[in-house]
């Protein structure tokens, strides 16, 4: 432990870079309270990088002495991370890895405390059932995906779904679907009209026609900022700017219905070809369908144009006709999809899905009328 009593000066100092929470990376612990009464207090020690005398921790003959009380030398830590890193981890934390620590967290805080009050967004979660599983959603994850580009104007996310029971009866599953999404979207958006920030940060995970169903409700009209659940864990985009060719034509024609068919997770075309052969089809799709391609916001906004483009050609040609949906899509996909739909301007939506419970062919779940 250090034996040099920081000024006060520096100690302010460091409080301010490290706002208050433990640099150690992982813990973050916040320093200002106790951690059981709650009670305010200092809970933080001041804990060297290379040590205040050369026989401590990462101790240096000169370097010692000259950097006991240099600020950039410093890291504000808990209790118990200071003593880890100075005792049975002080083998494996070096002086460059404890400096990259103290440079990330700081780095960390300034941009967190520098986002401006008009970032904020509301977290709303959309979680109807997939069978029989009921998603979960954990707000750190949620939060942590939305900075730094955005931050909650909430300490805890607003659900939308996930709560309700419809039975096994496929006609009433979806009917009830239908009204418990247009209830709480109606109770939702009274609240966004009357609230200090009216942005949405999305998150869903359900099944195709819901989510499509949602995206409609949440349309144009209203700031919405849509996330993507990653396989690999968490919502955050995992690149930054990444594009990809999305790939609109016509492939058979027919008097039998107009079809859209969406290959994008996996690829579904020929499965709906079999069950449709005498309808008009068109096929939306990229090189290699597969559940990871969406991972970055930048070919979210891409499929948004493109689809709206597709969707206002089909329109035009079948003018007045229902399209028949078959979906293999992102969750991300469905929800804008959803929101990019103009009521005045396109052919209503028969949204198809498939749930090898109710058999082995696509039904009719979702009906949106314009």
């Amino acid at each position: 432990m250090s034996k040099t009593k920081i000024t006060a000066k520096n100690r302010r100092e460091l409080w301010f870079r490290a706002a208050g929470r433990c640099e150690f990376k992982g813990c973050n612990e916040s320093l200002d309270r106790h951690g059981i009464t709650m009670d305010t207090c200092d809970c933080s020690e001041c804990a060297h990088i290379i040590a205040d005398s050369e026989d401590g921790p990462r101790g240096d003959v000169k370097l010692s002495k000259e950097l006991a009380q240099d600020i950039d030398n410093i890291m504000l830590m808990c209790p118990k991370c200071h003593k880890y890193i100075d005792h049975e981890g002080a083998d494996k934390y070096d002086a460059q890895t404890l400096r990259a620590m103290k440079k990330h967290h700081e780095e960390r805080m300034r941009m967190l405390t520098g986002i401006p009050e008009d970032n904020q967004a509301l977290p709303v979660t959309f979680g109807s059932a997939i069978g029989t599983s009921i998603p979960i959603f954990n707000f750190n994850q949620l939060s942590s995906a939305m900075i730094p580009d955005y931050y909650p104007s909430k300490e805890n996310a607003r659900h939308l779904g996930g709560d309700w029971f419809h039975g096994d009866d496929w006609n009433s599953y979806w009917k009830q679907e239908i009204e418990e999404i247009e209830y709480k979207c109606k109770n939702l958006l009274s609240d966004i009209e009357h609230a200090e920030h009216k942005r949405i940060a999305l998150f869903g995970f359900a099944p195709m026609p819901s989510l499509i169903k949602l995206g409609t409700i949440l349309n144009n009209k209203y700031e919405v900022e849509v996330y993507q659940k990653q396989r690999r864990g968490g919502w955050t985009w995992p690149e930054k700017d990444k594009h990809i060719d999305f790939k609109f034509e016509k492939v058979q024609d027919g008097s039998d219905g107009v079809v859209l068919v969406m290959s994008l997770s996996f690829p579904i075309l020929q499965r709906v070809i079999e069950t449709r052969k005498n309808s008009k089809i068109w096929h939306f799709s990229i090189d290699k369908p597969n559940p990871d391609f969406l991972s970055a916001k930048s070919m979210l906004y891409d499929f948004g144009r493109k689809i709206e483009s597709a969707l206002d050609a089909i329109s035009k040609e079948c003018s007045g006709v229902s399209i028949d949906l078959y979906i293999s899509i992102p969750v991300a996909c469905a929800i804008e999809l959803g929101r990019v739909w103009m009521q005045k301007a396109n052919s209503p939506l028969r949204i198809y899905d498939l749930d090898k419970r109710h058999g082995e062919i696509d039904k009719l779940a979702i009906t949106i009328n314009n």
